[in-house]
């Protein structure tokens, strides 16, 4: 019986001294590690490029979207995935009003307002393979939701027509107008209300059989939507480029 006892203890060890702080100090670690990435650490969209991120770079970048080259300031784009050029189904942008200017340091604040008087214009190219003209989308779809088929005055000439609130156009409006080309310009605007503390318009243009131009701007600035229009549509056709670039980031070969 004694040995038998003696064999148990000595299947008893003592646990060094330093064992527990050691797991102490170990979880208090991982739990600081978990807590600091949680609240400070760079989100999945951000790690891979997704996430909105403002660049003051002025390199070019050669895109090809729908079959149509661009070369775009990066300055101009709003996600470092977009940044690589080369061919993509949409790339997304922004500027500033009154005159479209990119991002730069010192414009951050302006860039980053988001007011009912806000200058950020964000706009965007991609391919729509199912894209419908403004005159198609007016008739086959919008004109299904609209509260009346007469329409009350708009700022600049435009016609605006209140969709009913018990479809999915709730609390917007559409205005219809012409723009420069003499093309059917549909806008539709956010109303203000408790909600939608600040509202938008929204454009959208097909500028070839599968690519469009949308864009967006604050419903404050619509009683220049001419000018806004005029200017987006101008940017991007100084963005477009009929031959490929050497020696862009991003070149692109047919």
């Amino acid at each position: 019986m004694a040995r038998g006892r003696q064999t148990d203890d000595e299947l008893v060890h003592e646990r060094p001294a330093w064992m527990i702080p050691l797991l102490v100090f170990a979880g208090v670690l991982t739990f600081s590690v978990i807590f600091l990435y949680y609240y400070f650490g760079p989100t999945p969209a951000e790690l891979l490029g997704r996430d909105a991120r403002a660049s003051s770079a002025s390199v070019s970048i050669e895109y090809l979207i729908a079959g149509q080259r661009f070369v775009i300031p990066e300055n101009y784009t709003r996600y470092p995935v977009q940044r690589g050029g080369g061919r993509m189904s949409v790339v997304d942008m922004h500027a500033l009003l009154p005159d479209l200017q990119p991002y730069a340091p010192e414009l951050q604040e302006s860039f980053a307002d988001n007011s009912i008087r806000s200058d950020v214009v964000y706009f965007s190219l991609s391919q729509r393979d199912a894209a419908l003209s403004s005159a198609r989308r007016l008739k086959d779809v919008y004109s299904k939701y609209l509260e009346s088929v007469q329409p009350e005055e708009g700022p600049d000439g435009l016609q605006l027509f209140r969709f009913r609130d018990n479809t999915g156009y709730a609390n917007q409006d559409l205005l219809v107008g012409k723009d420069a080309e003499d093309r059917i310009a549909l806008l539709i605007c956010d109303r203000r209300t408790a909600l939608i503390e600040s509202p938008n318009c929204y454009r959208s243009v097909l500028l070839g059989q599968n690519l469009e131009l949308n864009y967006r701007f604050k419903r404050h600035h619509l009683d220049r939507w001419r000018e806004i229009d005029r200017k987006v549509t101008a940017l991007v056709d100084r963005f477009a480029a009929i031959e490929p670039v050497e020696g862009l980031q991003g070149s692109v070969a047919d």
